[in-house]
Formats: C-alpha cells, sequence, structure tokens
C-alpha cells in the first residue's frame, strides 16, 4: 500500500515538472516570436519612415544662378531658391514669424509650390536685373483649377518695399487643357522711379495652348435719348458699357516653315539665307459686333472675339 502512494506521489511529481518545462518552452517560444514581430514592425516603420521623409515634407532648397558680372569681371550668383518635396536633414525657420514654419508637413497627394517671392534687383554690369527668387513654400491640396495666391515682395529693404498679390493657377484640368490666366489685371505699385506696373492673375481655368483671355473696353454710348418732361427738348446722357473684347493667347503646335530669300548660285538647293515662321498662330476665329454712338452722334462699333483658333 505505502509502495503504491509513493509510485502514484513520483508519477505526479514527474508530470508536474514536465508541466513547467512545457510551459517555460511554450513562454520562450511565445518572446521569441514576440521579439521577431517588434523586430519586423520597427524595420518597417523605419522604412515607412524613410519613404515618409521623401514624401511628406515641403521645404525650400537652395539653387544658384548666374545673374551677370560685377565690377571685377567676377560672376555675380543669387540664391533664386526652389520648392521640394523632400525632408531636409538641416532647418532653420524664420525667426521673425513663429506660425509660417521652414518646412511644413504634406499629405501624399498634396503639391509642394512657391508661396511667396522676392523681386530681387541685382547690380551687375549690364545694369539692374530683377531676379524672382522663391521666398517661401508651402503644401497645396490637389483641387480643380484654381487661382492661388502668390506673393511678390517688391523692393524689399528698401522704403519702397511692398506686397504685391500676383497670383498663380494651380489645379487639375482634363487631358490636353491646362490650368492658365483667362483674366489678367494691373496694379501700380510706388517704386524709385515713379509708379511701376504688376500683373496680377484674376481668374484661372482649364484651357488649351490657344485660348481666349478676357480683355476689357470702356466706352461712352451716347445712343439713348430722353425727352424731357413738358418740354420739347431732348436729353443726351450717356450709359458706361464695359465690353470684353477678349484677347487670343497661347501657342499653335506645328513645324517652323522656311521661306528662302537667298540661295547659292553654283547649288540652287543650298539655303545661305531664310525667315522661319511657326506654321500656324493662334487668331481669332468668331467674332461679335458692338454698336454704339459718339457725343457728336458718329456710330461707332467695337469688335469682340468670341473664340480664338489655330489657323
Amino acid at each position: 500500500m505505502v509502495c503504491a502512494v509513493r509510485q502514484c506521489l513520483f508519477l505526479n511529481i514527474c508530470a508536474l515538472r514536465l508541466l513547467t518545462a512545457c510551459r517555460q518552452e511554450l513562454s520562450t517560444m511565445k518572446h521569441e516570436y514576440i521579439s521577431r514581430q517588434e523586430i519586423a514592425i520597427c524595420e518597417k516603420e523605419s522604412g515607412n519612415e524613410g519613404e515618409s521623409r521623401q514624401h511628406t515634407c515641403c521645404a525650400r532648397y537652395e539653387k544658384m544662378i548666374d545673374v551677370g558680372y560685377g565690377i571685377s569681371g567676377e560672376i555675380i550668383q543669387i540664391d533664386a531658391g526652389h520648392c521640394r518635396k523632400l525632408c531636409p536633414r538641416h532647418v532653420s525657420d524664420d525667426p521673425g514669424d513663429a506660425s509660417r514654419p521652414a518646412v511644413q508637413k504634406c499629405s501624399s497627394d498634396s503639391h509642394c509650390r512657391a508661396r511667396a517671392a522676392k523681386l530681387e534687383r541685382v547690380s551687375t554690369l549690364q545694369g539692374v536685373r530683377v531676379i524672382e527668387t522663391i521666398d517661401a513654400c508651402e503644401c497645396s491640396p490637389e483641387t480643380s483649377c484654381k487661382r492661388e495666391s502668390y506673393m511678390h515682395h517688391v523692393h524689399s529693404g528698401t522704403p519702397h518695399q511692398a506686397i504685391v498679390d500676383v497670383g498663380i493657377c494651380i489645379g487639375h484640368c482634363a487631358k490636353d487643357l491646362g490650368c492658365k490666366p483667362i483674366r489678367n489685371n494691373t496694379i501700380s505699385a510706388k517704386g524709385p522711379n515713379g509708379d511701376e506696373i504688376y500683373q496680377v492673375v484674376e481668374k484661372c481655368g482649364c484651357v488649351g495652348n490657344c485660348h481666349r483671355m478676357d480683355h476689357m473696353e470702356t466706352v461712352l454710348d451716347y445712343s439713348e435719348v430722353t425727352i424731357q418732361e413738358g418740354t420739347n427738348t431732348t436729353d443726351v446722357r450717356p450709359v458706361i458699357r464695359q465690353i470684353n473684347v477678349g484677347q487670343c493667347i497661347g501657342t499653335c503646335p506645328g513645324n517652323e516653315t522656311e521661306t528662302c530669300l537667298l540661295r547659292d548660285k553654283k547649288e540652287p538647293y543650298r539655303c545661305l539665307a531664310g525667315l522661319y515662321s511657326k506654321q500656324h498662330t493662334c487668331t481669332p476665329a468668331r467674332f461679335k459686333v458692338h454698336e454704339y454712338r459718339t457725343r457728336r452722334g458718329a456710330k461707332r462699333e467695337v469688335i469682340q472675339i468670341t473664340q480664338c483658333a489655330c489657323v
């Protein structure tokens, strides 16, 4: 009886030791599996981090260009800058404006574009050259064609410094169409030699290479005649009419054509001098006529361009 009890206890102890060993082995295997998974995740995250660094930043990078020669004959260079969708290793934000960091985080489907530029005036032996240098970059989401702000800092660091929003056209268009200005305007700003005129974009649209652009004309129309009440006299008051006459802008695809002006006498097939011109030009194709009268009653016409084409 005692032997049977001892044998039973021995078997229980063996079973307990075996169960403990199995548990330890399973625990070790579990920790090794978790460690391998963590390493794999870390490697994946590391790869994604490297990839995100390539695609989630918008920053200004240096781009040196030659602008002319100095008084000693040396080449004058200036940092024109350009925007890249790449995270730089070293970042120096503008201490004057903490709300606009030098580097912006972008989503994968956004674009990195210039937000502001300076018109640097560089004195060279050829005279003063005005160079547009990128001042700041920003992320721009993918949208349809529209006008976005584009600031020009003019005469920076002088008593005439000013900021002009010249605008820029950005966005997606259908195939064979581009996001381009369809209406421009001009504004003036004080400069060292008087008022300076800057062209600004007012409206953008999806158009082809050859397209119609808005262009306004204003006339005083004296066509309307009113009879004063209680008298037999007439009163002619002008009506201000604004007519969008339009203009054709752009280029047309096509090879250059040669008009030979001078040929070789011995070898007539050789052209010694010739004129080269585009085969097609962007010209008005359809019109509309607006009539009005001058103060003296003369009849005048204003021709409005309604469509442009390559002819």
